[in-house]
């Protein structure tokens, strides 16, 4: 009981219903392959239905229902160690394998990997321009923003700081990436000020990959990606991206994960499978329709 109240898990959902749903599957997914659960809290900016299911609900005031609200992680930290995990992914495996990959980590640490050559261009910022930073910088962090490790400790304190006011000067520095502030490229650069470095385990997740990459069944569970370097390896955690999440793969995993833990509709899970993935990849032109009208808003309006 002792190792459950120091660690545990958290994720973020605010603003629409969906972002809720999302967390909840995601919550779902931990648990089934979960030997030993560790608590799972979620920072909201309300109580509903889908709060109700985690172990430890944090509302805030001050939500934003953007990246900006990853910034806020450490101030609402709810363990001594605390992983975050995006709620727009899906658990393939037991993630509590996690705490021993990160127990000789820094204060703050994620998947990923660091580059050395600080002029090779690569990675979430360009060091010659960050300015008071640069010559605290002797790697560039290249991740995804899908899970972070955090211990409540000054040193992840800074981390958060050092994001969060350069996110006020965004465009002073030169971020990679994002023309716009986004919590990767300010924490990269948070991470090599501070020397907490990523830890290169590429087996662990892989983020919003296209469906002919990825082999993957939840009711298995089997996730497969398939590198464009041409090697294969099985990952535990799936980061679809909020888009992929209206697309018909997605909905079809979280179809299986209902059926496996008794719930969802029936309907569906007494589909063949070929079926019901017919079904919802007709539903795809949706999402597609308006991805694309929004862009060319963006063009338009630029």
């Amino acid at each position: 009981m002792k190792k459950q109240q120091r660690k545990g898990f958290v994720t973020i959902a605010t603003g629409q219903e969906r972002y809720y749903k999302l967390a909840r599957n995601l919550l779902h997914s931990y648990r089934l392959f979960a030997k030993d659960p560790f608590p799972f809290a979620i920072i909201s900016d309300r109580e509903n239905e889908y709060t109700s299911e985690f172990d430890k609900v944090i509302v805030i005031s001050d939500a934003s229902n953007s990246y900006n609200d990853k910034l806020k992680l450490f101030r609402e930290l709810p363990f001594e160690e605390t992983i975050f995990i995006d709620a727009d992914s899906l658990a393939y495996g037991d993630l509590n394998t996690w705490w021993d990959i990160f127990c000789d980590a820094g204060d703050f640490s994620l998947f990923g990997y660091a580059w050395r050559d600080l002029n090779c261009g690569r990675g979430w910022f360009i060091p010659s321009g960050m300015k008071q930073y640069g010559t605290d910088i002797s790697f560039i962090p290249d991740f995804n923003c899908g899970v972070y490790y955090m211990r409540n400790t000054d040193a992840c304190r800074h981390v958060f700081e050092i994001a969060i006011n350069c996110e006020k000067n965004y465009h002073d520095y030169s971020f990679n990436g994002f023309a716009d502030p986004a919590d990767e490229p300010l924490l990269a650069l948070s991470m090599a000020v501070c020397k907490f470095e990523p830890v290169d385990m590429p087996g662990e997740l892989v983020f919003a990959p296209s469906r002919k990459r990825l082999e993957a069944d939840i009711s298995v569970p089997r996730a497969v990606f398939h590198s464009p370097a041409g090697y294969d390896y099985s990952v535990k955690l799936i980061h679809f991206s909020n888009y992929r999440t209206q697309l018909s793969f997605y909905r079809n995993e979280v179809v299986k994960l209902d059926r496996l833990i008794g719930r969802g509709d029936k309907t569906l899970h007494k589909m063949p499978n070929w079926m019901r993935i017919t079904l919802l990849r007709i539903s795809d032109v949706a999402p597609l329709c308006k991805r694309v009208i929004n862009k060319v808003k963006r063009v338009l309006n630029s």
